[in-house]
């Protein structure tokens, strides 16, 4: 399948179409909180931001919070471990890191811990999410390292905004999957109290996968006149076992992707990880302006097996991670301002044992930093951003073992901003924005290194414009990121390095227009690309190579129906183009990540206000396909290559209980 500029040059002429006729004035209501931790108005900030509301996910056909974000421009999921809500989440094409380039957020404490295993996303129920935030391109000045992608921000359900409820939905569906979701809400006048629970279980897609995934959470909301505080605890298990890969040598005849996907070589590898965080958000107004402070903990335990007959590995790792921000915001004039400084101490204790011997390390982070934001609304329709931000690492970790390092750093880290949005017609506006990122190095990264890796640094180039009127939308974006000592796993010299400098750039475009009264399409179409801009790796000339696991092309077109009041419709075909397989930097091998194309569905509807049902149904002409491969050595053209097969065909029935 090839892609030209038809979908592109399809949504520029809606857009213009429906701007020739269009009557009505543009009304923007979206507000988005993650971009310099206040409150802006999207239409006001020089970055490509989309918000996802409660209402577009229940219309959607997702099912997790991963099937919600894979349907916007610049979103890759990608899953080796067959369990739909720790699926790894890549912004911009960063392939395998994509996970330590994405921040994400639940309610703004992070997710993202000091390894490489993904956040479970899992860990709140869609039922409960308010919206979901995602500003691609920024975060650095307001968050710090590990945004250089972008900012996820996925808000909950709480506080005052509704009238007291309790929920229940129900579901049963392929693979033995049974799930419950109860949820409930209760407020007075100055009270309120919001609690879930979550229970599932599944034997998935894979023969040894089967997986139990339950969470909890309770949060307590006091008002007052100047202010709120808000206390929140959530808890989330999740027991997975773990199939493995299917091998692919054609050499040999061997094909176990196509003749048994679903089978395993891996009947006793598993994986369970235990969550628990905790924390305190008081915003409280001081003067003119308003005081915001948060105090965050999380615990996250891990264990892990990996069983084969040459190869075995245990790994128990337990992190505790304690932040706090505190941020002043206020308005000047028509202008506004945003103080902060924030502080992270993270610690873990790792213990494995494997073929190669035993290890144990302890890692220590510790980070501080400050930063000023400003919006300047200098006139009607104009609007500038700007930020600053400098931060003290430290990083060390003191390891036992024979093939591990002891390390140690102390680093200071400046990440800036500056972008400027302008009015160029009633409906349509354009910005532009400059900007310098990081990353450090994880535990993970850094503790099988003879010399400490150095911060990964990105200079940032964005141009974007935006249309939207009467509920129609189309915005499209060009991003450069040069990064310099990228972070990656070099399979040409089987190490963690800094890389020599390497690019990220892509076409976003996204665009949304009702069809009719009761019928709205979108669409999302992107254009990235990964390279090593220089280099040289075991005597392999990088410069120009494809970096793997980044797709150059992906698509996704959502159609929405509403027949009558109570019933809705959604279908969404989504498209990923071929990859290079893990381990190609070299970019020899002859085979690549192939492309795939899916279509899932979901029909709904609501016998009353109290009694709902849902039918979805994911990969509806039950495409065979994987989101992950990797090929087994490193350079030449031929060999063998491992893939972990996606779940085929599988439906969702759902009872939803309203009071």
């Amino acid at each position: 399948m090839s892609f030209s500029n038809k979908p592109l040059a399809t949504l520029v002429a809606l857009a213009c179409a429906q701007a020739a006729v269009a009557k009505q004035p543009v009304t923007l209501d979206e507000v988005v909180v993650t971009a310099s931790r206040g409150q802006d108005n999207v239409r006001e900030l020089p970055v490509n931001v989309s918000v996802i509301t409660a209402k577009d996910i229940a219309s959607s056909t997702a099912r997790t919070v991963q099937d919600v974000l894979s349907g916007l421009a610049g979103i890759q999921i990608r899953n080796s471990s067959g369990a739909a809500d720790t699926a790894a989440v890549d912004l911009r094409g960063f392939g395998i890191t994509g996970l330590s380039n994405t921040l994400i957020l639940v309610d703004g404490v992070k997710q993202n811990t000091n390894d490489l295993s993904a956040p479970n996303l899992g860990v709140v129920p869609l039922s409960q999410i308010e919206r979901i935030e995602v500003v691609r391109g920024s975060g650095a000045v307001a968050y710090g390292g590990g945004a250089t992608g972008g900012v996820i921000n996925i808000i909950t359900r709480s506080g005052f905004k509704a009238a007291d409820s309790v929920q229940a939905t129900l579901t049963a569906g392929s693979y033995n999957l049974k799930k419950i979701d109860l949820s409930g809400h209760a407020s007075s006048q100055h009270v309120a109290l919001d609690a879930y629970v979550k229970s599932l279980t599944t034997d998935n897609y894979r023969q040894n996968n089967a997986e139990r995934n339950d969470s909890g959470g309770l949060t307590t909301t006091l008002r007052h006149e100047d202010g709120t505080l808000r206390f929140y605890a959530r808890t989330a298990n999740q027991d997975t076992r773990l199939p493995g890969v299917r091998s692919v040598d054609t050499a040999n005849g061997v094909d176990e992707f196509a003749s048994n996907p679903r089978g395993t070589n891996k009947p006793n590898d598993y994986m369970s990880t235990q969550t628990d965080t905790w924390g305190v958000q008081v915003k409280q107004a001081a003067g003119e302006g308003m005081v915001l402070l948060d105090v965050a903990s999380v615990t996250k335990k891990l264990q892990a097996e990996n069983i084969s007959a040459s190869y075995s590995s245990k790994r128990q790792q337990k992190t505790d991670e304690m932040t706090a921000s505190l941020r002043y915001e206020q308005d000047v004039a028509r202008h506004r301002l945003v103080l902060g400084v924030d502080a992270m101490s993270g610690d873990a204790a790792v213990d494995s044992v494997d073929t190669s011997g035993t290890g144990s390390k302890k890692i220590k982070q510790r980070h501080a930093g400050g930063f000023v934001d400003v919006l300047l609304r200098p006139a009607e329709g104009t609007s500038i951003n700007a930020g600053v931000r400098s931060q003290h690492v430290e990083d060390s970790a003191k390891v036992s073992s024979s093939y591990e390092n002891s390390y140690r750093s102390n680093k200071e880290l400046r990440a800036w901003q500056l972008g400027l949005r302008q009015a160029l017609l009633p409906q349509l506006d354009g910005y532009a924005k400059l900007g310098r990122s990081f990353r450090m190095a994880n535990a993970d990264e850094q503790a099988s290194v003879t010399t400490p890796l150095l911060p990964q640094t990105s200079h940032d180039k964005e141009l974007g414009v935006s249309w939207q009127q009467a509920g129609r939308a189309v915005r499209a974006a060009w991003f450069r990121y040069d990064l310099n000592r990228e972070i990656h796993y070099n399979s040409l010299t089987f190490a963690n390095v800094n890389l020599e400098p390497t690019r990220r750039q892509g076409v976003e475009l996204e665009g949304k227009t009702p069809l009719a009264a009761n019928l709205d399409l979108s669409a999302a179409v992107t254009w990235q690309q990964a390279t090593f801009r220089s280099g040289v790796a075991n005597s392999v000339n990088l410069a120009g190579k494809t970096v793997p696991l980044v797709p150059r092309h992906m698509a996704n077109l959502s159609l929405g129906w509403a027949p009558s009041e109570a019933t809705r419709v959604g279908v969404q075909w989504q498209y990923v183009g071929s990859q290079r397989l893990d381990n190609d930097q070299a970019n020899q091998f002859a085979h690549k990540l192939a492309a795939y194309s899916l279509i899932n569905a979901k029909v709904s509807h609501d016998y009353s206000k109290t009694v709902g049902v849902s039918l979805s149904v994911n990969n509806l002409l039950d495409k065979q396909y994987a989101s992950y491969g990797i090929r087994s050595g490193s350079t030449g053209a031929t060999g063998k290559y491992n893939l972990y097969p996606e779940a085929g065909r599988n439906m969702q029935a759902s009872v939803t209980i309203k009071y």
